[in-house]
């Protein structure tokens, strides 16, 4: 599949998690990866509810941001808002019911596979 790197908001995807070749394959915290794959399932129903509104329902990662969480490693406050932001307000024919994460996609279209 290409993707090597699983950045820790895309360990939901258990496609990534089920690919030998991902950089994080062999961890498999049970209580995390769990919640994010919920979360995720969580999407795609609001996703499905909404489908025909205005409204456009997609789980979005900050990426890894410098927070007194992971001790000020990582993309600034502002470069994760972005991301957050452009998803936000994405226009009416954008898509919906998607995972995206910029950070371990950013050559494509920041799709993560669920």
């Amino acid at each position: 599949m290409g993707y090597l790197h699983l950045h820790p908001s895309s360990q939901g995807s258990l496609t990534l998690h089920s690919d030998p070749n991902c950089l994080y394959y062999d961890v498999k915290g049970v209580v995390y990866l769990s919640s994010k794959a919920v979360l995720n399932m969580y999407t795609v129903n609001l996703a499905y509810e909404l489908w025909d509104t205005h409204f456009k329902v997609n789980a979005v990662s900050p990426g890894y941001t410098s927070t007194d969480f992971t001790g000020k490693n990582g993309s600034s406050v502002e470069v994760a808002a972005k991301r957050v932001i452009k998803y936000a307000l994405i226009g009416q024919d954008g898509p919906t019911g998607k995972f995206f994460c910029e950070e371990t996609n950013p050559a494509g279209t920041g799709e993560i596979p669920w």
